[in-house]
């Protein structure tokens, strides 16, 4: 009957049965069981072979066979403390603990080597098929790789996104060959994770963000398995649980929305910010493995994001910054990444001479670290232009580019010319500012470097004017440090009042309605980064009076789109709910070809989930029956440049192609293939096409899966520009 009776219900009856049994019959079952007690029988079955043995032989107690205790030790991760399994899994938690305390407390070469002689000596052990512990080589090689990419970004070496790219493969073959535990899931997912963001360190962002969105098909059991996971691991099970939890639901929840939909579409979850903060919170106060990590989340969000954001200063998340970085100061004393968030919480709390005490103090420790040293400069730079201490600022700057030429590095040192020569010109250093414009020079003049950053393209175009005469460096000073290094979110009050005096002088002094309406614009903006909300309101009105009357290149730059921005956070902030909406719609009716778009996105997006509203969805869902096929036109007028378009496959393949047929007058209807392909793979990640019309003319995809006897698909599909109408037709 044990093909019909669950087998536990059989062996609970037949456990109770035992005893009842006449002596000759349990002599019997228990010879026949004995025979055949080999490493292939259940352990239920030898388990029963106890019992009846112990009966027959009238023993209370017996010694127990080696298979018995080995196949009937608790099985995965159930194993209590004090078992060998237990002991075990224990010393790897230990080993993983102190590698996480050399690479926090900035001794990232001695993690590395603390890492290779964990693998070493996790490969002299054995793993049969029935060992309860479990191989910790997969875990122990993502950690090292990571050690390793931080230590190579850290030390600006060449090579080492490519270094880490191959471990995180090497540590994904290795979790392949182990037992199926929830540790093992967890894993494989951090692994297809950080590749994707090396990935997209290397600068294939299309299948690095696809690595990113497929770690989720590994991630999204952590809430199932892993949370809930009793094993001896579980403070590195659960606590991997609750850091990936509360990352990934954070990061979703700041998504503009047209990604936002196509991200919560591939992971299955609605990227709640309060959901991702209430993760993030137990995996510190738990104090699990990685709660160093989620303090280093939680007060980056806290006290640097949210401000970004537009959110105003509030006692509750400084006090809970506060609190987690005290916990990580005793724990991780001196540690460069907790000193940097301290110095940057007393900046945000404009405290700039805290700021620039702790940043001095650990500036030492990261001499051998050059990346760390170049933050903390850039750090410091941002925090003496918060002081109006333009000679600080430009020596820290100068240091920090000195960092990138003594590494033979150049990317962004142009940038950090310019930046060293606006702070020089400022404090009237003329001499030391011609240095850094010509040096900027020097850098274009180099014919082996073709591809340059915008910063450094930006850098170089203000170099050249400011050889010519032609350049405005105090405006374009106040660029940068009120939009772009926020360097005016760090200033005291009585700064604040100096700057905005600077900038009134600067609109006063000039006829130029371009300059005037960008100094207006900044004076908003340094209005309503100081809370001083009924003013940054009445400011961004006047700049909305320059409507009509800018250049093309003001235009361009997004002066007016900001400043409706303003004017809704402004009125969301002042309680005027109904006003912040009705500017938010305005807003959305704007231009969005300008410079500012992207910053402007961000805050936006937040703005409007405070308001409760929903932005225009920029994606379409799609089912593709069986058998059949879905044709989407697009009308493209004449002027259009360029159109784009976006898909991807929830499951399995499809067939697509894209063609175009022109519309000009005087020509003959003539259809173009744009795209096409057949049998595209979900697993190929998200499908992008390009098309340049030289004349007007109708652009038709077809989503084809008549292939497909049994299976519709599911896609989300996107076109742009947005103002682009995609229609079904036949």
């Amino acid at each position: 009957q044990a093909s019909v009776i669950p087998r536990p219900i059989v062996l609970f009856v037949l456990t109770l049965s035992l005893p009842l049994l006449p002596q000759p019959q349990l002599r019997r079952l228990s010879n026949r069981l004995a025979s055949t007690t080999t490493s292939s029988i259940p352990v239920d079955h030898l388990l029963l072979w106890r019992l009846t043995h112990s009966l027959h032989t009238n023993k209370s107690t017996i010694a127990p066979h080696p298979l018995i205790v080995e196949m009937a030790e608790p099985r995965s991760g159930s194993a209590s403390p004090a078992s060998p399994s237990g002991r075990i899994a224990q010393e790897d938690l230990d080993t993983i603990s102190e590698g996480l305390r050399l690479m926090l407390t900035n001794d990232i070469k001695g993690a590395d080597k603390h890492w290779e002689k964990a693998l070493a000596d996790a490969k002299t052990r054995t793993f049969g098929p029935n060992s309860h512990y479990h191989d910790p080589s997969g875990a122990f090689t993502f950690v090292g790789a990571l050690t390793a990419l931080l230590h190579g970004l850290a030390t600006l070496q060449n090579d080492q996104l490519a270094e880490a790219q191959q471990r995180l493969q090497k540590a994904d073959e290795l979790m392949n060959t182990a037992k199926d535990w929830p540790g093992k899931t967890v894993v494989k997912g951090l692994c297809m994770l950080l590749t994707g963001v090396v990935m997209t360190m290397q600068r294939s962002k299309t299948q690095g963000i696809w690595n990113i969105l497929r770690s989720w098909l590994y991630l999204r059991l952590l809430e199932s398995e892993a949370l809930n996971y009793e094993g001896p691991e579980r403070s590195l099970v659960r606590s991997t649980a609750l850091l990936s939890l509360g990352v990934f639901n954070l990061v979703l929840s700041l998504l503009p929305p047209m990604l936002t939909r196509t991200a919560s579409w591939c992971s299955g979850l609605d990227g709640s910010r309060e959901v991702a903060m209430d993760f993030l919170r137990k995996c510190w106060k738990e104090e699990g493995l990685l709660a160093p990590f989620a303090i280093m989340c939680l007060v980056g969000y806290q006290v640097d994001v949210r401000t970004w954001l537009g959110e105003p200063m509030s006692a509750e998340p400084f006090e809970e910054a506060n609190q987690a970085l005290l916990w990580a100061e005793e724990r991780f004393p001196g540690g460069l990444v907790f000193e940097g968030l301290r110095a940057n919480y007393w900046a945000i709390k404009r405290d700039i001479p805290q700021a620039m005490e702790h940043s001095a103090a650990h500036k030492d420790l990261a001499k051998d670290l050059p990346a760390l040293n170049l933050v903390i400069n850039a750090r410091r730079a941002s925090y003496a232009q918060a002081n109006m201490d333009w000679s600080e600022a430009a020596q820290a700057f100068r240091c920090a580019l000195a960092v990138y030429r003594e590494v033979n590095r150049r990317s962004f040192v142009p940038a950090m010319c310019l930046n060293a020569a606006l702070c020089h010109n400022m404090a009237g250093e003329m001499k030391e500012r011609d240095e850094m414009a010509d040096l900027a020079l020097e850098y274009k003049a180099k014919e082996d470097k073709k591809k340059w950053d915008i910063a450094d393209k930006w850098a170089f175009e203000l170099a050249q004017k400011c050889k010519d005469g032609t350049w405005l460096p105090e405006v374009e000073l106040l660029h940068v440090m009120v939009l772009r290094h926020r360097s005016t979110h760090f200033m005291p009050a009585d700064k604040v009042t100096e700057l905005l005096n600077l900038m009134k002088k600067i609109e006063d002094g000039t006829q130029d309605v371009d300059i005037q309406c960008k100094m207006i614009l900044f004076q908003a903006e340094v209005l309503r980064q100081s809370a001083r909300y009924e003013e940054a309101l009445a400011m961004a009105q006047r700049c909305q009076s320059f409507e009509g009357k800018l250049s093309p290149d003001a235009q361009k730059f997004g002066c007016l789109q900001y400043a409706t921005y303003i004017m809704a956070s402004s009125n969301f902030f002042m309680g005027k709910l109904g006003d912040a909406k009705d500017v938010l719609k305005k807003l959305d009716s704007m231009s969005k070809s300008h410079h500012l778009y992207h910053p402007i996105l961000f805050k936006v997006t937040q703005l409007n989930k405070m308001l409760g509203l929903e932005m225009k969805d920029a994606y379409m869902e799609l089912n593709v029956p069986n058998r059949d096929q879905l044709k989407y036109a697009v009308v493209i007028p004449e002027g259009t440049t360029e159109v784009e378009w976006e898909w991807m496959l929830d499951d399995f393949s499809l067939n697509f192609s894209a063609n175009f047929t022109s519309s000009a007058a005087g020509s003959t209807p003539t259809a173009t293939v744009v795209q096409s392909l057949e049998q595209y793979t979900a697993t190929s990640g998200p499908c992008l096409g390009r098309y340049e019309p030289t004349k007007p003319g109708t652009l038709i995809f077809t989503f084809d899966n008549k292939f497909s006897m049994m299976r519709s698909k599911k896609v989300v599909f996107r076109v742009s520009p947005e103002h682009l109408v995609v229609a079904p037709c036949k």
